[in-house]
């Protein structure tokens, strides 16, 4: 599901809260005891949604993997040690036990608490469940027929023990991966009530009475300026909870967290734990420099400044992310869209961008070629043996010859233009007529000199073919950008956005299998361009359906050749720079999880 749907996290989705420039943390303050570590935040965003379902506009790798789960734990651990898989020792859970044809799994719950004392139960399991199947068009990664809807029963036979009977028997390794995954238990015995001064109960057993719920959850969890002091979120299972009184600040997004000293896993060393916002690459640049961090980011455009970092204590370490990038075609765009329909014209398009000339010249061998739907790094079974190597290289000549053959008159460095308009062999193709030119919008978040960069290079490359692309940079919600509503007309007039802000479209996490259910298939989450293509849809649902990796490798070819996006090289997450008195914090996780619960100071 990812969507996560994206669960795949759009970079940008969130809407800033913080000041015009610079760092918006306080000063460093001496903390007794075993130290405190400050981490950067990634420019312009910041943690703003507590409550573990959380709605579209809010989804980002910051408020799941980097606050809520410092605090909420899922079911089922992926990552750590570098890799993006499963991690049984971190999970809540033992592995499901399947039955009835593999459609039933039992799961059974291994021992951890509360932070108030109580155990964690079946019972926040399905607390959980009846929020989520209650409100699930309010989840920001809710797919129609995929989790819960494909969920046909439960049970929950003991504090310890549940089962969920599905409507068909899924891929386990899909299931695990994707479904199994999303689940958060929930402190049932303190979040199941209406009101804050009012009594807790067993509300969420109606649809009625879990909307209720959920509503009250919700508006709690829009409520920033009660983050550190509202009860409901000093009760967690994680290793971590919000400092009371001083864990947030609304007007800036800086988070302080301090140890559970109930947390079932690896407790805290650390005696607080700072995430640090910043407006831009630059502003926490400053503060690196200024020793003002002690886990932060080198921005690409500053490579040269490594040698000054390694010489004042930090170790450069790139954050590969289980995560591509990409640019999606908005397919439903009443002028542009019938063009990207054309599979020529996409194939013309990614002949036309040079990620090994990207790589090079403007990440400074800092990236990987994406050439379709898994990451090339890290290394893992996923990859097939087609997508290991690109499909459509980089050839101006073989883009113009395509474009020709499918009857556009090609003026290179000039106005491509349909000549040959209709359908067939030679022709342009359905509701394109003639003289319609290849120009398109590229919609771009600012913020990355290598990002814009990056756009600059298509604009330039493209135009060998004729094709004009016009670049506009937006500081919009990536959540505002969304296939054509005819009726309201969102989403109607941009052709192709570019919103990794240098680094990735999406990432495989909290839906670690790389299938593309929330991003390639009709109707997902994440398919901002509205890509619909029946062979896709069947590859896509039988990667779902199917054990082994052929199907998988199928789909995964498909989508690499068939290009429902144009694929860009993909950046780490970030140039981590961690000062040498920081053990602990590496390797990093490519599902973009951090680990401040096993880190320590020395010095």
């Amino acid at each position: 599901m990812r969507g996560r749907p994206r669960r795949r996290f759009w970079l940008g989705v969130l809407l800033p809260l913080l000041a015009a420039c610079g760092t918006v943390a306080p000063p460093r303050v001496a903390v007794a005891g075993r130290g405190t570590v400050r981490w950067a935040l990634p420019p312009g965003e910041v943690p703003n949604w507590i409550f573990p379902i959380t709605p579209l506009a809010s989804f980002s790798n910051v408020n799941t993997l980097q606050f809520q789960y410092l605090m909420y734990r899922p079911l089922y651990w992926f990552g750590g040690s570098g890799t993006p898989t499963f991690n049984p020792a971190l999970s809540l859970a033992d592995l499901p036990v399947y039955s009835r044809g593999g459609r039933t799994v039992t799961i059974h719950l291994k021992h951890a608490l509360w932070s108030d004392g109580t155990r964690v139960t079946a019972r926040d399991v399905r607390f959980w469940l009846d929020l989520l199947i209650a409100d699930k068009s309010q989840w920001g990664v809710y797919v129609p027929g995929g989790w819960p809807d494909n969920v046909s029963a439960m049970a929950f036979p003991s504090p310890t023990t549940f089962s969920l009977t599905f409507r068909h028997a899924y891929n386990h390794t899909w299931l695990l991966y994707n479904e199994l995954s999303q689940i958060v238990p929930l402190p049932q015995q303190a979040w199941d009530r209406t009101s804050l001064g009012g009594p807790v109960g067993n509300l969420d057993r109606t649809v009625a009475g879990a909307h209720r719920v959920f509503a009250f959850l919700t508006a709690q969890s829009k409520d920033l300026a009660s983050y550190d002091t509202n009860p409901l979120w000093q009760v967690v299972d994680g290793p971590w909870r919000l400092a009371r009184g001083d864990g947030y600040s609304a007007a800036t997004g800086f988070t302080v967290l301090v140890p559970n000293p109930r947390a079932s896993g690896p407790r805290p060393r650390l005696s607080r734990f700072e995430e640090v916002p910043f407006t831009s690459e630059a502003a926490e640049f400053d503060a690196l420099r200024a020793g003002q961090l002690d886990y932060g980011y080198l921005p690409v455009a500053d490579l040269a400044q490594r040698a000054y970092l390694a010489a004042h204590g930090f170790v450069l370490s790139p954050w590969t992310a289980w995560g591509i990038h990409f640019i999606p075609f908005n397919f439903t765009n009443p002028t542009t869209g019938p063009i990207f329909a054309q599979l020529a014209v996409r194939q013309a398009l990614q002949h036309l961008i040079d990620e090994p000339r990207i790589v090079r010249d403007l990440y400074h061998g800092e990236a990987v070629p994406t050439y379709g739907p898994v990451p090339v790094q890290p290394a893992t079974a996923f990859v097939s043996p087609g997508e290991r190597h690109d499909p459509y290289p980089f050839d101006p000549a073989a883009a113009r010859r395509l474009l020709a053959a499918h009857g556009w008159a090609v003026h290179p460095n000039g106005l491509s233009v349909c000549a040959r308009p209709g359908i067939g062999a030679g022709r342009c193709g359905a509701r394109i007529p003639r003289g319609a030119p290849l120009r398109f919008t590229l919609i771009w978040a600012p913020g990355s000199a290598v990002e814009s960069a990056v756009v600059e290079t298509l604009k330039s490359s493209f135009s060998s073919a004729g094709v004009q692309l016009a670049l506009r940079s937006s500081t919009a919600a990536g959540a505002d950008f969304a296939p054509c509503d005819r009726q309201t007309g969102s989403g109607c007039s941009w052709d192709l956005l570019d919103w990794s802000v240098g680094t990735y479209s999406i990432t495989y996490s909290p839906d670690y299998y790389p299938t593309g259910g929330e991003d390639f298939a009709t109707g997902a989450a994440f398919n901002a361009g509205g890509y619909s293509d029946p062979v896709a849809n069947r590859l896509i649902q039988a990667t779902h359906l199917s054990p082994g990796g052929s199907e998988f490798y199928r789909y995964e070819d498909y989508i690499s050749t068939h290009l429902p996006v144009l694929w860009l090289p993909t950046a780490p997450a970030q140039l981590s720079e961690v000062s040498r008195r920081l053990h602990g914090a590496l390797p990093q996780d490519p599902n973009l999880n951090i680990y401040p619960q096993l880190w320590s100071l020395s010095g």
